[in-house]
């Protein structure tokens, strides 16, 4: 546990939520990608749940249509902890670009620059030139987040 500091509190959550400006990530996983149904409200879209790309998707046969959804564990350098990134194409395209480019994302630490609120943001990710690196002291600790995340998010259960 850790002291709360009220000036600095913000809602935890295992998803990752990028600030105005830089923020600093390294990815720690293998990415997956796949269907995501999500709602447009006037401001935001709201996430409905995975496509099971089949006849029996309760979402499709509501008629809401599926987008395409990336996913990796990433390192927060900001707050020191490992958070799931549910990125959309403007993030997942950019990713796999810049993999495309430098190799495996796993190797190099990555910028995502975000500019704008709601549904006129705008995200633009960069390979870092001096890599930072994952703190030693931090990478132990880490490993137990990332099975915890895995085995709640992506494990299917019985």
């Amino acid at each position: 546990m850790k002291k709360i500091d009220y000036t600095t509190y913000k809602k935890p959550t295992d998803f990752m939520k990028f600030e105005q400006g830089d923020n600093l990530i390294r990815i720690v996983s293998s990415g997956v990608i796949g269907l995501q149904h999500v709602m447009k409200t006037a401001n935001r879209f709201v996430n409905l749940g995975p496509c099971t790309e089949d006849e029996t998707c309760e979402f499709c046969n509501k008629g809401y249509e599926p987008k395409a959804a990336w996913k990796w564990l990433v390192f927060n350098y900001a707050d020191k902890t490992i958070k799931i990134l549910d990125a959309g194409i403007m993030i997942g395209n950019q990713i796999c670009e810049l993999g495309k480019k430098f190799g495996d994302p796993q190797e190099f630490d990555i910028v995502v620059n975000k500019k704008g609120e709601s549904l006129k943001t705008q995200y633009v990710c960069t390979k870092v030139v001096k890599d930072t690196g994952i703190p030693e002291d931090l990478k132990a600790g880490l490993e137990f987040r990332k099975k915890r995340l895995i085995n709640k998010f992506f494990t299917k259960k019985q």
